[in-house]
């Protein structure tokens, strides 16, 4: 990151304009308010650039290069002041002199970053020079694939999840069911096991359900005969 500051008149300003770094500003470029001395701060944010500023699905190819003037005095090299640059002819030029390597079919695109965090785009004028009406920050972008990319690989992987744990769940569902049925069939045998060792009974199938059947037999009646003994 690199921070420089220009102090000068604003009449020279007016006069002759100035050309510092990659900003070209022309003549007859007013700054308001009307004061007798400004001071210009220029900004190169580097690879800081995408720290502060961001341009949704798009990917800066350049660094961002600042131009913000400030009201000045005799004792003070930068007032609290903010001044505005009113263009009354040639915009100002920036040239970016260090581009990012880019799709090579993609041109890139000005952005204007406002001070109230709004974006501005605009076509360069030449190869990697924008013009602009204000101060402020710009640099360079091109459009971006990757959020619809990763995006699009989201969605995937998130179908992908979702069938997988589905078809797991009906697979625990099933064991679940045969488990059951085996532990009922070894309780069914185990029961007929039991009954092996005792009494025999017949069976009878209600539904799937074996169950004993007892015969029908009933106790003969048997008369008891009381020897009488006379006297």
């Amino acid at each position: 990151m690199e921070i420089s500051i220009v102090r000068l008149r604003t009449v020279s300003f007016w006069l002759r304009g100035v050309n510092y770094g990659v900003f070209n500003v022309p003549q007859r470029v007013v700054p308001q308010p009307n004061r007798k001395r400004m001071a210009i701060l220029y900004e190169n944010l580097g690879n800081w650039s995408s720290y502060y500023y961001n341009v949704p699905n798009h990917t800066m190819v350049a660094p961002v290069f600042g131009i913000i003037p400030y009201t000045s005095s005799e004792t003070t090299l930068i007032d609290c002041e903010k001044m505005n640059l009113v263009i009354q002819g040639n915009p100002i030029r920036i040239q970016f002199p260090h581009v990012r390597p880019h799709a090579k079919n993609v041109t890139p695109i000005c952005v204007k970053f406002g001070a109230d965090g709004s974006v501005e785009f605009s076509n360069m004028t030449k190869l990697y020079v924008c013009e602009a009406k204000s101060e402020g920050h710009y640099t360079l972008v091109v459009p971006s694939t990757k959020s619809h990319t990763q995006s699009k690989g989201f969605n995937i992987w998130w179908v992908l999840g979702f069938v997988i744990g589905f078809v797991g769940l009906v697979m625990v569902v099933l064991v679940l069911i045969m488990l059951v049925k085996v532990a009922k069939r070894r309780k069914i045998r185990k029961m007929e096991k039991i009954s092996e060792g005792h009494e025999a009974f017949d069976t009878f199938w209600i539904g799937e359900s074996k169950l004993p059947l007892a015969s029908t037999m009933r106790t003969q009646p048997v008369l008891e005969k009381d020897d009488v003994v006379c006297h």
